[in-house]
């Protein structure tokens, strides 16, 4: 439906950064290139250990529990039997078991060129090599860190290098007006709607007397218009991509206020089915097109000792999303797509207070309607009632409960639907250069998840669900030890609660932890 009046917003934007281009080539003045490196070296030490999943490994649709325990009980007389063969003959265990205490290194660089050639043109482009594991991911195991990871001494793999950014910036001083084209980082206000790399177009107007920045684009996630379905060497798909579409205006018209207000608009129309599988076969199949929004107002206030942020976003829109024919047993019998209409919303609030200059205390809490997990027919909770639908977020909230810096993350920004987490930290200046933080949370469904398709923790074995995913213990020290070098020791404890085991569907451990020291070098 949007398909003409977007494919001329795309067009007309370019022609008018190609004619902005032509109207001063006249006035150009040929200067000689400035060229700009900038980056970082960093090198990790991991230890982490855990004795629950991270991730849920048994179905999530409808199941026949009788001929399920029967499968389960043949399957761990074969696993015994197998383990007493081994030992009888002297051979390892065929065995692991379910904990994990591990400890690995790894190291990457990053490097950013930005060329210069007027004050009107800059290109900038930004490569990463790594993340490189010390001695490579494992004997007889492929990497889950990059393509080619390398690392291993016999280097029977290459050290992967990857393009982060590869970007043209055109300017106009006068005019206050920048358009910059290619390989980016797009962002909403703190990454709780998007925080991610794309390749599209920005365009910023300042409005200097007002005090506000305008900012509007889009950029292409995916595309799949040069798929040849029949192999006849044509293109079958025209127009078959994800598209984001945004706008954001940020003002201050008061010193100790800022605002910000946006909106992204997905237009996806891709039916790419996804599987995720787990120790117990297919956990989830899904597959959906979307034309969503998502309307945002940010509000940052300081007050002397005082800052407090106010974030809002509403969600709405329609999904289709695959919600196959199944049988009595929830094997699937036909493909169909479903329609379903979303509404809703994420809140997002934070207050620090500085005590002195040594110590600063703030209280955060950020979450989302809906329900956290699957319904009794597969699907998933966020496409019913209240439920909240992300986009491209990238935001931490804790150490283990919400991140994605590294180490352990239960859940990332992407998978907080129906979920809220709430919690205190402290910084602390020990000395100069040397930083404390402490900080403890808890973490909820906003619903309790529901147990209809559950195999292990079920009202059967007597367990019952709970709005309640747990608590979590950082502490983090950060020392800048010179200007250009840092070291961060950063630690986290989370404590599973009953929520958790619900919606993982698990009755076994409690724990997760981490620990891991960076040292970064920047340049």
């Amino acid at each position: 439906m949007l398909d003409s009046p977007i494919k001329k917003i795309q067009t007309l934007a370019l022609v008018i950064f190609i004619f902005a281009g032509v109207s001063i080539s006249a006035q150009e003045v040929e200067e000689k290139t400035k060229i700009d490196f900038q980056g970082n070296y960093r090198v990790r030490g991991f230890n982490l250990g855990r004795d629950i999943y991270t991730s849920r490994q048994t179905p999530v649709t409808p199941y026949n529990r009788a001929d399920f325990i029967q499968q389960y009980n043949q399957d761990t007389l074969t696993k015994y039997q197998n383990e007493l063969t081994a030992r009888e003959k002297g051979n390892p265990s065929t065995l692991s078991p379910q904990k994990e205490d591990t400890t690995y290194y790894d190291t990457r660089m990053t490097l950013n060129m930005n060329f210069q050639t007027s004050k009107y043109f800059e290109a900038l482009v930004g490569v990463q090599i790594g993340d490189v594991i010390f001695g490579g991911r494992g004997v007889n195991q492929s990497s889950n860190v990059g393509p080619g990871q390398g690392g291993e001494a016999t280097f029977s793999s290459a050290v992967n290098m990857q393009t982060n950014f590869l970007y043209l910036n055109f300017k106009l001083p006068e005019k206050s007006f920048t358009a910059r084209v290619g390989l980016q980082l797009f962002t909403s206000a703190q990454g709780r709607v998007v925080f991610v790399p794309g390749t599209g177009v920005n365009l910023t107007k300042d409005i200097r007397d007002w005090n506000t920045t305008i900012e509007g684009g889009w950029f292409v996630a995916k595309q799949n218009n040069l798929t040849d379905l029949d192999k006849n060497t044509f293109a079958d798909k025209n127009y078959q991509g994800s598209n984001v579409y945004f706008y954001k205006i940020k003002t201050s018209f008061f010193n100790n206020a800022k605002h910000e207000l946006y909106s992204f608009y997905l237009d996806d129309n891709l039916r790419d089915i996804q599987d995720v599988n787990g120790v117990y076969g297919l956990v989830s199949r899904t597959s959906d097109t979307n034309q969503l929004f998502w309307h945002g107002l940010f509000n940052e206030f300081n007050f002397s000792d005082f800052t407090l942020t106010v974030h809002g976003i509403y969600n709405h829109g329609t999904v289709k999303a695959l919600n196959p024919y199944r049988d009595a047993d929830g094997n699937e019998i036909q493909q169909k797509y479903d329609r379903y209409k979303i509404k809703g919303g994420f809140f997002d609030m934070q207050l620090s207070y500085r005590y002195d200059e040594s110590i600063r205390i703030t209280a955060m809490g950020s979450g989302s309607t809906g329900r956290p997990g699957y319904e009794k027919d597969g699907t998933r909770s966020n496409l019913h009632g209240n439920g909240y639908r992300t986009l491209f977020p990238g935001y931490s909230l804790s150490n283990i409960a919400n991140d994605f810096t590294g180490g352990y993350a239960l859940f990332s920004g992407r998978d907080m639907s129906g979920l809220y987490e709430y919690g205190i930290f402290t910084d602390i200046v020990l000395s100069g250069p040397l930083v404390l933080t402490l900080g403890y949370y808890r973490l909820y469904g906003t619903k309790s998840p529901l147990m209809d398709n559950n195999r292990f923790y079920n009202e059967e074995n007597f367990y019952h669900t709970s709005a309640y995913f747990g608590q979590e213990y950082n502490l983090n020290l950060r020392w800048s030890a010179f200007r250009d070098m840092q070291i961060l020791l950063r630690s986290g404890y989370f404590i599973a609660g009953n929520g958790l085991k619900a919606y993982l569907d698990t009755t076994q451990g409690t724990i997760l932890r981490e620990l891991f020291v960076t040292a970064e070098h920047r340049f």
